[in-house]
């Protein structure tokens, strides 16, 4: 850590703490995760160490490394180099200034996006997400809580910690409820699903959201009321049940039913998404988004690292 000087601590981490620091020689700012190896290798929190979680660091640095190189893409946070020192993992980081989407989201007057600047940011991504899968990498923890903003408008898919390859079935219920895909949350023994689907559905509840400020379900389960209603009335109904019309119509409306189906093999592939009206025809211009940054560094005093830890545990 000679080469950084450390300004404060940004967040807890399940590890450890993401710092930021000042690089003394490039002169930039730059977060740095700092993670304690050991309780990266026995997969405890550092902080309450009877809980065990998923994260895997070491998948998380190949993750990075892989969507890092060639300059990686400018909607994926960038590794810049990574270390190990005193028994302490580092990554060095980018430094989003705007720091999580859901404290943009949650710092408006009503604690949602407008239309134009939900699917701004939902383009990007979107964009993103595709360049992670193209690498060969489903996430499975997409969430407005693992989006990071910069000071320029620009959104960056970050926290690796649960993704796994795109093309391996999965059988691990991981990632927060709000996000988590059907068969996620239900995944019996021996069952499998398919991560790249279940990212689709995960970034159709993050555009939900940015357009209501609210959580489509707690968890996509039969044991949820929201879910049930949504499977035997349909989102049409739903969002005329909560007076959110005017926030998801048209354009919008179709697309979430296009990714937010049952039968992942019903979903938007991530291209159809893409190429669907309401993303397509994205007109704002970032400048009339620059204007509503700067308030985003408040952080909200009820979220706790426990918050982010993997849904296993639930």
């Amino acid at each position: 850590m000679h080469r950084y000087t450390t300004e404060r601590v940004l967040a807890d981490a399940l590890y450890g703490q993401v710092l930021l620091c000042h690089d003394n020689i490039t002169g930039e700012q730059v977060a740095i995760k700092r993670m304690n190896v050991a309780a990266a290798t026995a997969k405890t929190m550092i902080h309450t160490a009877s809980i065990q979680v998923s994260e895997d660091i070491a998948f998380e640095k190949r993750v990075h490394r892989a969507l890092s190189v060639g300059g990686g893409h400018c909607n994926v946070l960038r590794l810049r180099s990574d270390f190990v020192e005193d028994g302490f993992d580092h990554f060095v980081l980018d430094y989003c200034v705007g720091g999580e989407l859901f404290d943009l989201m949650d710092s408006m007057p009503d604690q949602r996006l407008d239309m134009d600047m939900a699917r701004r940011y939902f383009r990007q991504i979107l964009l993103g997400v595709q360049f992670m899968h193209a690498r060969g990498f489903a996430h499975r923890d997409l969430s407005l809580e693992n989006v990071l903003v910069d000071g320029k408008d620009n959104c960056y898919i970050c926290d690796f910690g649960l993704a796994t390859f795109a093309d391996a079935p999965s059988q691990d219920t991981v990632g927060k409820a709000f996000y988590m895909a059907p068969e996620v949350a239900v995944v019996t023994r021996g069952a499998s699903y398919d991560p790249v689907k279940a990212d689709i559905w995960s970034l159709g509840i993050m555009l939900f959201m940015m357009l209501t400020g609210s959580p489509l379900v707690e968890m996509a389960s039969v044991k949820d009321s929201r879910y049930r209603y949504l499977q035997t009335q349909g989102l049409p109904r739903l969002v005329d049940a909560w007076r959110v019309g005017h926030a998801v119509h048209g354009d919008a409306l179709d697309l979430l039913q296009r990714m937010l189906c049952r039968n992942p093999a019903s979903r938007l592939s991530l291209q159809a998404v893409l190429d669907h009206p309401f993303v397509s025809q994205l007109t704002v211009p970032s400048s009339s988004l620059t204007k509503c940054l700067g308030g985003f560094f408040k952080k909200r005093a009820r979220r706790t690292v426990l918050d982010v830890y993997s849904a296993s545990m639930m």
